[in-house]
């Protein structure tokens, strides 16, 4: 068997290829790889929750639009961290493909908000719907590049080189 590093899945001998995730897969046997790393669904979660409780009346537009308002805020706060980043350049290259996908991740997950926040005007759950789906895929924007982070500190420690840029799995 191998163990696909991005997802955990575990695949045949001989595939190139996930079958879950179709990530690349590196000759990496059962017995050495470890479980794959914990995901981050904080926001994601309390998204859905809020939105599970509005469509069952059990939560009103306006503490709807609270959560809404708290989680974008706290969300917009990380995006700023990222752009507010100094990353020196010889290690730049390293970081770049990881802050694009982090980057996009955080605006998929603002659209969902605000596709979500339209829901109070007139009701339709398509909104709900719509801007779930734009969340999740932020999410796991998120959480493939908080992925890609773990990799490339380890790599700059293996080079011997200490980053201030270790997340530390913090949840965005």
């Amino acid at each position: 068997m191998i163990v696909c590093i991005r997802c955990g899945e575990k695949n045949e001998e001989g595939q190139k290829y996930c079958q879950k995730c179709k990530s690349l897969l590196l000759p990496i046997s059962e017995s050495v790889a470890g479980p794959p790393p914990e995901r981050i669904n904080i926001h994601y979660n309390q998204l859905k929750e809020a939105s599970e409780k509005i469509l069952a009346n059990g939560l009103s537009p306006e503490e709807f639009v609270a959560v809404l308002d708290r989680i974008y805020a706290k969300i917009s706060t990380h995006l700023q961290e990222i752009h507010s980043m100094e990353i020196p350049e010889d290690i730049r290259a390293t970081f770049d493909e990881q802050l694009e996908l982090g980057v996009s991740g955080i605006h998929h997950f603002l659209q969902g908000i605000d596709e979500m926040r339209l829901y109070v005007q007139d009701s339709d759950p398509e909104h709900i719907k719509i801007g779930m789906e734009l969340s999740y895929s932020g999410n796991e924007e998120l959480n493939d590049a908080l992925d890609m982070a773990r990799e490339n500190i380890r790599k700059l420690k293996d080079m011997g080189i200490e980053s201030e840029f270790d997340t530390r799995d913090k949840p965005l």
